[in-house]
């Protein structure tokens, strides 16, 4: 190989290699100047389609904006679903919080999930990752809480909770907890103390009870096809499902929801999660 075609071949390696697997704590696309108002992305109903028992979809599109976005609804008390996560008791602890990526379609097929999703940010390029924020798998820590950001946390007794600033010391009877990123609904109020930019995103919101689980996906990496929301629009979206708390995971080319082992964006991504979790048939 002549060294023309060496340094061709270096430089088109680090642009791949900084595009397909680069770590992602999510930019912002663009700043706000959409001039649409919430009727233009909050449908007058949710018009659910079943999936499999404790689970149903929404998807949304409005080509006008244009906008799409997925949305799912999990019954947490079915006791015919089980919370699977990657990583798991499965994986080698790590005390800097670093594994073994793999996207969030991968872990969907890998462990049958019905419904999957991408979780925290992260850093790291290649196929290693370094969680942001915490990850907590039954009495585990694979990665240390982050108090400036947000989490999930689900209980041995089927219901979950939104805690805005992350902590390590969680409630009695928690099972798992995943660090996103902000609360974007806390208590049916809608936050809007951050920048009005548009992008994917992608996060989760819990019904009063902390009974019925939503995740919702927007897509933006088309933006001739989806523009994406803002942190805002998201949690207006969340209050309009039917929940009083929501907090939104690492977005951008990290947003990703799968059915089935297959992903519902109309756009491939290959982006290497450093983690992801998901609900399968009980075994």
């Amino acid at each position: 190989m002549n060294i023309r075609r060496k340094l061709l071949f270096s430089l088109f390696f680090i642009f791949f290699s900084l595009t397909f697997f680069a770590g992602c704590v999510s930019t912002n696309n663009s700043e706000a100047a959409h001039n649409f108002t919430n009727s233009d992305f909050i449908p007058q109903e949710f018009l659910w389609e079943p999936v499999a028992p404790g689970i149903e979809r929404f998807d949304f599109e409005n080509p006008a904006i244009p906008l799409v976005y997925h949305a799912v609804k999990i019954d947490l008390t079915n006791d015919n679903l089980q919370l699977v996560c990657y990583p798991d008791d499965a994986t080698k602890q790590s005390a800097a919080g670093t594994f073994k990526g793999m996207t969030t379609t991968a872990f969907a097929q890998k462990n049958n999930c019905i419904a999957a999703i991408n979780v925290s940010p992260f850093e790291g390029r290649f196929f290693k990752k370094k969680i942001i924020g915490m990850h907590f798998v039954n009495g585990n820590l694979f990665s240390k809480a982050n108090p400036r950001y947000s989490s999930i946390v689900f209980f041995n007794d089927r219901h979950a909770q939104i805690i805005k600033n992350q902590e390590e010391n969680l409630p009695d009877g928690a099972s798992f907890a995943f660090g996103g990123f902000f609360t974007v609904l806390q208590n049916s109020q809608v936050q809007y103390s951050f920048a009005e930019t548009y992008n994917s995103r992608s996060g989760a919101g819990i019904s009063q009870d902390g009974n019925i689980l939503y995740l919702l996906v927007v897509e933006g990496e088309n933006s001739s096809k989806s523009t994406g929301l803002t942190y805002q629009q998201c949690g207006e979206i969340f209050l309009a499902l039917g929940c009083t708390d929501a907090l939104e995971f690492d977005g951008g080319g990290s947003a990703e929801i799968c059915l089935n082992g297959k992903s519902l964006l109309n756009y491939k991504n290959r982006r290497i999660q450093a983690s992801s979790f998901g609900f399968k048939e009980k075994e």
